[in-house]
Protein backbone atom coordinates (compact mmCIF):
# COMPACT_ATOMS: atom_id res chain seq x y z
CA UNK A 1 0.00 0.00 0.00
CA UNK A 2 1.15 3.55 -0.75
CA UNK A 3 1.48 5.75 2.33
CA UNK A 4 -1.42 7.90 1.10
CA UNK A 5 -3.69 4.84 0.99
CA UNK A 6 -2.63 3.86 4.50
CA UNK A 7 -3.52 7.37 5.72
CA UNK A 8 -6.91 7.30 3.95
CA UNK A 9 -7.65 4.00 5.69
CA UNK A 10 -6.46 5.33 9.07
CA UNK A 11 -8.74 8.38 8.72
CA UNK A 12 -11.72 6.12 7.96
CA UNK A 13 -10.94 3.82 10.91
CA UNK A 14 -10.39 6.63 13.43
CA UNK A 15 -13.66 8.22 12.31
CA UNK A 16 -15.51 4.91 12.59
CA UNK A 17 -14.24 4.31 16.13
CA UNK A 18 -15.17 7.81 17.32
CA UNK A 19 -18.54 8.23 15.58
CA UNK A 20 -19.87 4.69 16.02
CA UNK A 21 -18.34 4.20 19.48
CA UNK A 22 -16.59 0.96 18.54
CA UNK A 23 -13.58 -0.73 20.08
CA UNK A 24 -10.44 0.40 18.22
CA UNK A 25 -8.82 -3.02 18.53
CA UNK A 26 -11.87 -4.92 17.27
CA UNK A 27 -12.44 -2.40 14.44
CA UNK A 28 -8.85 -2.73 13.22
CA UNK A 29 -8.81 -6.51 13.55
CA UNK A 30 -12.04 -6.82 11.55
CA UNK A 31 -10.68 -4.57 8.82
CA UNK A 32 -7.43 -6.53 8.55
CA UNK A 33 -9.26 -9.89 8.42
CA UNK A 34 -11.51 -8.56 5.67
CA UNK A 35 -8.57 -7.15 3.67
CA UNK A 36 -6.09 -10.00 3.75
CA UNK A 37 -4.05 -8.52 0.90
CA UNK A 38 -2.48 -5.99 3.30
CA UNK A 39 1.13 -6.95 4.03
CA UNK A 40 2.48 -7.27 7.58
CA UNK A 41 4.56 -4.07 7.29
CA UNK A 42 1.59 -2.01 6.07
CA UNK A 43 -0.65 -3.61 8.68
CA UNK A 44 1.74 -2.66 11.47
CA UNK A 45 1.97 0.91 10.15
CA UNK A 46 -1.84 1.13 9.93
CA UNK A 47 -2.20 0.03 13.56
CA UNK A 48 0.47 2.47 14.70
CA UNK A 49 -1.00 5.52 12.95
CA UNK A 50 -4.57 4.76 14.01
CA UNK A 51 -3.85 3.99 17.67
CA UNK A 52 -1.35 6.83 18.00
CA UNK A 53 -3.90 9.32 16.68
CA UNK A 54 -6.56 8.05 19.09
CA UNK A 55 -4.16 8.28 22.03
CA UNK A 56 -3.26 11.89 21.15
CA UNK A 57 -6.79 12.91 20.19
CA UNK A 58 -7.20 15.81 22.63
CA UNK A 59 -3.54 16.83 22.35
CA UNK A 60 -3.97 17.11 18.58
CA UNK A 61 -7.19 19.11 19.00
CA UNK A 62 -5.33 21.49 21.31
CA UNK A 63 -2.58 22.03 18.69
CA UNK A 64 -5.22 22.59 15.99
CA UNK A 65 -6.95 25.25 18.09
CA UNK A 66 -3.69 27.07 18.78
CA UNK A 67 -2.77 27.04 15.08
CA UNK A 68 -6.21 27.85 13.62
CA UNK A 69 -6.53 24.47 11.92
CA UNK A 70 -10.06 23.17 11.29
CA UNK A 71 -10.76 20.22 13.58
CA UNK A 72 -11.59 17.16 11.50
CA UNK A 73 -10.47 13.55 11.69
CA UNK A 74 -8.56 14.02 8.42
CA UNK A 75 -6.63 17.01 9.78
CA UNK A 76 -5.87 15.33 13.10
CA UNK A 77 -4.44 12.25 11.37
CA UNK A 78 -2.32 14.38 8.99
CA UNK A 79 -1.05 16.61 11.79
CA UNK A 80 -0.06 13.60 13.87
CA UNK A 81 1.50 11.75 10.92
CA UNK A 82 3.79 14.57 9.78
CA UNK A 83 4.73 15.46 13.35
CA UNK A 84 5.74 11.87 14.09
CA UNK A 85 7.17 10.79 10.70
CA UNK A 86 9.09 13.82 9.44
CA UNK A 87 10.96 11.91 6.73
CA UNK A 88 7.86 11.91 4.48
CA UNK A 89 7.11 14.74 2.03
CA UNK A 90 3.66 16.16 1.43
CA UNK A 91 3.59 14.96 -2.20
CA UNK A 92 4.09 11.35 -0.97
CA UNK A 93 0.50 11.39 0.27
CA UNK A 94 -1.02 11.94 -3.17
CA UNK A 95 0.79 9.16 -5.08
CA UNK A 96 -1.21 6.07 -6.01
CA UNK A 97 -4.75 5.23 -7.06
CA UNK A 98 -6.26 5.04 -3.54
CA UNK A 99 -4.20 7.79 -1.95
CA UNK A 100 -5.28 11.07 -0.41
CA UNK A 101 -7.01 13.79 -2.42
CA UNK A 102 -5.19 17.10 -2.16
CA UNK A 103 -6.79 19.89 -0.11
CA UNK A 104 -5.73 23.53 0.18
CA UNK A 105 -5.03 23.35 3.94
CA UNK A 106 -2.68 20.34 3.68
CA UNK A 107 0.44 22.45 3.15
CA UNK A 108 -0.35 24.60 6.20
CA UNK A 109 -0.88 21.48 8.38
CA UNK A 110 2.32 19.90 6.99
CA UNK A 111 4.34 23.04 7.78
CA UNK A 112 2.97 23.34 11.31
CA UNK A 113 3.54 19.63 12.01
CA UNK A 114 7.18 19.42 10.90
CA UNK A 115 8.05 22.69 12.66
CA UNK A 116 6.59 21.43 15.93
CA UNK A 117 9.90 20.64 17.65
CA UNK A 118 8.76 17.77 19.89
CA UNK A 119 6.27 14.98 19.42
CA UNK A 120 2.71 16.09 20.13
CA UNK A 121 1.68 14.66 23.50
CA UNK A 122 -1.57 13.04 24.65
CA UNK A 123 -3.92 15.17 26.70
CA UNK A 124 -7.14 14.72 28.63
CA UNK A 125 -10.11 16.98 27.96
CA UNK A 126 -10.05 19.90 30.42
CA UNK A 127 -13.06 18.70 32.45
CA UNK A 128 -11.44 15.31 32.96
CA UNK A 129 -7.93 16.55 33.67
CA UNK A 130 -9.28 18.42 36.71
CA UNK A 131 -10.50 15.12 38.15
CA UNK A 132 -7.28 13.15 37.79
CA UNK A 133 -5.56 12.13 41.01
CA UNK A 134 -3.41 14.98 42.37
CA UNK A 135 0.04 14.99 40.84
CA UNK A 136 2.82 17.37 39.90
CA UNK A 137 3.42 18.59 36.34
CA UNK A 138 6.39 16.21 35.97
CA UNK A 139 4.22 13.27 37.13
CA UNK A 140 1.52 14.28 34.67
CA UNK A 141 4.04 14.44 31.80
CA UNK A 142 5.38 11.01 32.76
CA UNK A 143 1.84 9.62 32.80
CA UNK A 144 0.99 11.07 29.38
CA UNK A 145 4.26 9.83 27.89
CA UNK A 146 3.54 6.33 29.18
CA UNK A 147 0.20 6.35 27.35
CA UNK A 148 2.08 6.23 24.03
CA UNK A 149 3.91 3.03 24.89
CA UNK A 150 2.72 -0.38 23.70
CA UNK A 151 0.76 -2.32 26.37
CA UNK A 152 2.70 -5.25 27.75
CA UNK A 153 1.55 -8.82 27.20
CA UNK A 154 1.47 -10.54 30.61
CA UNK A 155 0.24 -13.92 31.78
CA UNK A 156 -0.57 -15.23 35.27
CA UNK A 157 0.63 -18.75 36.04
CA UNK A 158 -1.59 -21.50 37.47
CA UNK A 159 0.63 -21.76 40.55
CA UNK A 160 -1.43 -24.67 41.85
CA UNK A 161 0.16 -26.92 39.23
CA UNK A 162 3.07 -25.10 37.60
CA UNK A 163 6.04 -22.88 38.31
CA UNK A 164 7.08 -19.96 36.16
CA UNK A 165 10.03 -22.04 34.92
CA UNK A 166 7.62 -24.80 33.79
CA UNK A 167 5.65 -22.30 31.73
CA UNK A 168 8.72 -20.59 30.27
CA UNK A 169 10.01 -23.98 29.08
CA UNK A 170 6.66 -24.67 27.42
CA UNK A 171 6.72 -21.24 25.75
CA UNK A 172 10.30 -21.78 24.56
CA UNK A 173 9.19 -24.91 22.71
CA UNK A 174 6.95 -22.61 20.66
CA UNK A 175 9.81 -20.10 20.17
CA UNK A 176 8.16 -17.65 22.58
CA UNK A 177 10.43 -15.83 25.01
CA UNK A 178 9.17 -14.54 28.36
CA UNK A 179 10.65 -13.02 31.51
CA UNK A 180 9.37 -12.92 35.08
CA UNK A 181 7.15 -9.90 35.73
CA UNK A 182 8.84 -7.03 37.59
CA UNK A 183 6.76 -7.21 40.79
CA UNK A 184 4.05 -9.87 40.52
CA UNK A 185 5.14 -13.19 42.00
CA UNK A 186 2.95 -15.22 39.65
CA UNK A 187 3.48 -13.54 36.27
CA UNK A 188 5.48 -13.72 33.07
CA UNK A 189 5.85 -10.93 30.50
CA UNK A 190 5.91 -12.19 26.92
CA UNK A 191 8.40 -10.27 24.77
CA UNK A 192 6.28 -10.43 21.61
CA UNK A 193 2.51 -10.55 21.21
CA UNK A 194 1.01 -13.97 20.49
CA UNK A 195 -2.01 -14.39 18.19
CA UNK A 196 -5.08 -15.46 20.14
CA UNK A 197 -5.31 -18.73 18.20
CA UNK A 198 -1.76 -19.58 19.30
CA UNK A 199 -2.51 -18.71 22.94
CA UNK A 200 -5.45 -21.13 23.02
CA UNK A 201 -3.21 -23.94 21.76
CA UNK A 202 -0.53 -23.32 24.38
CA UNK A 203 -2.20 -22.14 27.58
CA UNK A 204 -4.55 -25.06 28.37
CA UNK A 205 -4.40 -25.20 32.20
CA UNK A 206 -1.01 -23.49 32.54
CA UNK A 207 -1.85 -19.76 32.58
CA UNK A 208 -4.34 -16.95 31.98
CA UNK A 209 -3.71 -13.73 30.05
CA UNK A 210 -3.65 -11.03 32.74
CA UNK A 211 -1.92 -7.66 32.99
CA UNK A 212 0.67 -7.47 35.78
CA UNK A 213 -1.21 -4.58 37.38
CA UNK A 214 -4.32 -6.75 37.63
CA UNK A 215 -2.22 -9.55 39.11
CA UNK A 216 -0.86 -7.20 41.78
CA UNK A 217 -4.36 -6.02 42.73
CA UNK A 218 -5.42 -9.66 43.15
CA UNK A 219 -2.38 -10.52 45.24
CA UNK A 220 -3.06 -7.53 47.50
CA UNK A 221 -6.62 -8.41 48.52
CA UNK A 222 -5.50 -10.82 51.24
CA UNK A 223 -6.71 -14.24 50.09
CA UNK A 224 -6.22 -16.96 52.73
CA UNK A 225 -7.07 -20.70 52.71
CA UNK A 226 -10.61 -21.64 53.79
CA UNK A 227 -12.00 -18.18 53.03
CA UNK A 228 -15.52 -17.81 51.73
CA UNK A 229 -15.14 -15.20 48.97
CA UNK A 230 -17.60 -13.29 46.79
CA UNK A 231 -16.44 -11.82 43.48
CA UNK A 232 -19.29 -9.38 42.97
CA UNK A 233 -18.32 -7.99 39.53
CA UNK A 234 -16.56 -11.02 38.10
CA UNK A 235 -16.89 -10.34 34.37
CA UNK A 236 -14.61 -12.67 32.39
CA UNK A 237 -13.06 -13.82 35.65
CA UNK A 238 -9.27 -13.44 35.27
CA UNK A 239 -9.00 -12.29 38.89
CA UNK A 240 -11.41 -15.07 39.94
CA UNK A 241 -9.17 -17.79 38.51
CA UNK A 242 -6.06 -16.33 40.16
CA UNK A 243 -7.94 -16.22 43.49
CA UNK A 244 -8.90 -19.87 42.96
CA UNK A 245 -5.22 -20.74 42.51
CA UNK A 246 -4.26 -18.78 45.63
CA UNK A 247 -6.86 -20.67 47.70
CA UNK A 248 -5.22 -24.00 46.72
CA UNK A 249 -8.58 -25.83 46.84
CA UNK A 250 -9.17 -24.67 50.44
CA UNK A 251 -12.09 -22.26 50.38
CA UNK A 252 -14.94 -21.28 48.06
CA UNK A 253 -15.55 -18.43 45.60
CA UNK A 254 -19.04 -17.33 44.61
CA UNK A 255 -19.11 -15.27 41.43
CA UNK A 256 -21.72 -12.77 40.30
CA UNK A 257 -22.14 -10.11 37.65
CA UNK A 258 -25.13 -7.85 37.09
CA UNK A 259 -24.91 -8.74 33.39
CA UNK A 260 -24.87 -12.52 33.61
CA UNK A 261 -23.82 -13.04 29.98
CA UNK A 262 -20.41 -11.61 30.92
CA UNK A 263 -19.81 -14.75 32.97
CA UNK A 264 -19.97 -17.10 29.97
CA UNK A 265 -16.21 -16.92 29.35
CA UNK A 266 -15.53 -17.70 33.03
CA UNK A 267 -18.05 -20.58 33.07
CA UNK A 268 -16.33 -22.15 30.07
CA UNK A 269 -12.89 -21.72 31.64
CA UNK A 270 -14.04 -23.16 35.00
CA UNK A 271 -15.28 -26.23 33.15
CA UNK A 272 -12.03 -26.59 31.16
CA UNK A 273 -9.88 -26.24 34.27
CA UNK A 274 -12.18 -28.47 36.34
CA UNK A 275 -12.24 -25.93 39.15
CA UNK A 276 -14.32 -27.18 42.07
CA UNK A 277 -14.13 -24.10 44.30
CA UNK A 278 -16.05 -21.66 42.07
CA UNK A 279 -19.84 -21.49 42.03
CA UNK A 280 -22.32 -19.16 40.30
CA UNK A 281 -25.21 -19.23 42.75
CA UNK A 282 -25.41 -16.13 44.96
CA UNK A 283 -28.12 -16.08 47.62
CA UNK A 284 -28.92 -12.72 49.22
CA UNK A 285 -28.80 -14.29 52.69
CA UNK A 286 -25.16 -15.35 52.17
CA UNK A 287 -22.31 -13.59 53.99
CA UNK A 288 -18.63 -13.71 53.10
CA UNK A 289 -15.18 -13.38 54.65
CA UNK A 290 -14.10 -11.30 51.67
CA UNK A 291 -16.19 -9.40 49.12
CA UNK A 292 -14.34 -8.22 46.01
CA UNK A 293 -15.79 -5.29 44.05
CA UNK A 294 -13.82 -4.82 40.83
CA UNK A 295 -16.31 -2.19 39.72
CA UNK A 296 -17.25 -0.85 36.28
CA UNK A 297 -15.43 2.46 35.83
CA UNK A 298 -14.16 5.03 33.32
CA UNK A 299 -11.17 2.86 32.43
CA UNK A 300 -8.82 5.86 32.48
CA UNK A 301 -6.05 3.56 33.74
CA UNK A 302 -6.27 1.52 30.53
CA UNK A 303 -5.94 4.49 28.16
CA UNK A 304 -2.94 3.09 26.28
CA UNK A 305 -4.88 -0.14 25.62
CA UNK A 306 -8.30 1.44 24.93
CA UNK A 307 -7.71 5.08 23.94
CA UNK A 308 -11.24 5.39 22.57
CA UNK A 309 -12.63 5.25 26.15
CA UNK A 310 -11.25 8.73 26.87
CA UNK A 311 -12.74 10.15 23.67
CA UNK A 312 -16.20 8.76 24.39
CA UNK A 313 -16.33 9.55 28.11
CA UNK A 314 -18.72 12.34 29.02
CA UNK A 315 -19.51 13.88 32.37
CA UNK A 316 -23.01 12.36 32.49
CA UNK A 317 -21.58 8.88 31.92
CA UNK A 318 -19.12 9.41 34.77
CA UNK A 319 -22.02 10.47 37.02
CA UNK A 320 -23.88 7.25 36.13
CA UNK A 321 -20.77 5.14 36.75
CA UNK A 322 -20.36 6.68 40.21
CA UNK A 323 -23.99 5.88 41.08
CA UNK A 324 -23.43 2.28 39.97
CA UNK A 325 -20.23 2.05 42.03
CA UNK A 326 -22.04 3.37 45.11
CA UNK A 327 -24.83 0.80 44.69
CA UNK A 328 -22.29 -2.03 44.35
CA UNK A 329 -20.58 -0.94 47.56
CA UNK A 330 -23.94 -0.84 49.39
CA UNK A 331 -24.72 -4.39 48.25
CA UNK A 332 -21.20 -5.56 49.13
CA UNK A 333 -21.47 -4.12 52.65
CA UNK A 334 -24.59 -6.20 53.32
CA UNK A 335 -22.94 -9.40 52.09
CA UNK A 336 -19.72 -8.89 54.04
CA UNK A 337 -19.72 -10.67 57.41
CA UNK A 338 -18.56 -9.09 60.67
CA UNK A 339 -14.72 -8.86 60.73
CA UNK A 340 -14.79 -9.57 57.00
CA UNK A 341 -12.99 -7.64 54.24
CA UNK A 342 -14.50 -5.50 51.52
CA UNK A 343 -12.11 -4.81 48.62
CA UNK A 344 -12.83 -2.02 46.13
CA UNK A 345 -10.85 -1.93 42.85
CA UNK A 346 -11.03 0.30 39.77
CA UNK A 347 -8.87 0.63 36.66
CA UNK A 348 -9.36 4.40 36.96
CA UNK A 349 -7.06 7.30 37.82
CA UNK A 350 -9.90 9.66 38.76
CA UNK A 351 -10.37 10.73 42.36
CA UNK A 352 -14.17 10.79 41.77
CA UNK A 353 -14.15 7.01 41.33
CA UNK A 354 -11.45 6.24 43.87
CA UNK A 355 -10.72 8.23 47.04
CA UNK A 356 -13.98 10.19 46.95
CA UNK A 357 -16.06 7.02 46.61
CA UNK A 358 -14.38 5.42 49.63
CA UNK A 359 -14.63 8.67 51.64
CA UNK A 360 -18.38 8.77 50.94
CA UNK A 361 -18.82 5.07 51.75
CA UNK A 362 -17.07 5.41 55.13
CA UNK A 363 -19.19 8.44 55.98
CA UNK A 364 -22.37 6.42 55.29
CA UNK A 365 -21.12 3.16 56.83
CA UNK A 366 -19.62 3.79 60.26
CA UNK A 367 -19.11 0.05 60.85
CA UNK A 368 -16.28 -0.11 58.28
CA UNK A 369 -12.70 1.09 58.57
CA UNK A 370 -9.70 1.28 56.22
CA UNK A 371 -7.09 -1.48 56.54
CA UNK A 372 -3.57 -0.11 56.29
CA UNK A 373 -1.82 -2.59 54.00
CA UNK A 374 1.55 -0.81 53.84
CA UNK A 375 3.18 -3.45 56.04
CA UNK A 376 1.72 -6.30 53.96
CA UNK A 377 3.01 -4.65 50.81
CA UNK A 378 6.54 -4.22 52.15
CA UNK A 379 6.77 -8.01 52.62
CA UNK A 380 6.15 -8.72 48.94
CA UNK A 381 6.52 -5.57 46.85
CA UNK A 382 8.48 -2.34 46.82
CA UNK A 383 6.42 0.40 48.46
CA UNK A 384 7.60 2.97 45.93
CA UNK A 385 5.66 1.38 43.07
CA UNK A 386 2.38 2.54 44.66
CA UNK A 387 1.01 5.99 45.40
CA UNK A 388 -0.65 5.97 48.84
CA UNK A 389 -3.53 8.10 50.06
CA UNK A 390 -5.74 8.11 53.14
CA UNK A 391 -8.26 5.90 51.34
CA UNK A 392 -6.19 3.42 49.36
CA UNK A 393 -3.33 3.09 46.90
CA UNK A 394 -2.86 3.67 43.20
CA UNK A 395 -0.66 1.89 40.70
CA UNK A 396 -0.01 4.40 37.90
CA UNK A 397 0.54 3.15 34.32
CA UNK A 398 3.98 4.77 34.08
CA UNK A 399 5.39 2.96 37.14
CA UNK A 400 5.69 -0.59 35.82
CA UNK A 401 4.29 -0.09 32.30
CA UNK A 402 1.04 -1.77 33.33
CA UNK A 403 -2.59 -0.69 33.34
CA UNK A 404 -3.43 1.78 36.12
CA UNK A 405 -5.39 0.67 39.20
CA UNK A 406 -6.78 1.87 42.52
CA UNK A 407 -7.46 -0.45 45.46
CA UNK A 408 -8.96 0.15 48.90
CA UNK A 409 -9.38 -2.58 51.52
CA UNK A 410 -11.96 -2.11 54.28
CA UNK A 411 -12.83 -4.12 57.36
CA UNK A 412 -16.31 -4.56 58.82
CA UNK A 413 -16.02 -4.39 62.61
CA UNK A 414 -19.70 -4.41 63.59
Amino acid sequence: MKIGAILVTSIELVDKVIVEKLSAKITLNKFVRKNKYIGSKDRKFLYEITFNTLKKYYGLIDVCKRNNVDISTRNLVLLNFFNKFKNYKLDDLYKGKYSLNKKYEDLYIYTRAINYKKEIEPKLPDWLEKKIINQSESEKKSLYKSMLSEPRFDIAINTKKYSREDVKKKLNKHNIIGNNTKSSLVGITINDRIPNSEILKIKKNMFEVQDEGSQLMTLLIGVKPNMKILDLCAGKGTKTILISNLLKNEGMITVYDKFMQRLEVLKKRVKELKLKNINFNLQNKDSFDLVLCDVPCSGTGTWRRRPENIIWLENQELVELKVNQTNILIKAAKLCKKRGRLVYITCSLLSDENDLQIKKFLKDNKNFTIINIKEDISKYFKNNIFKFSKYGLTLKPDTLNTDGYFISILKKFA
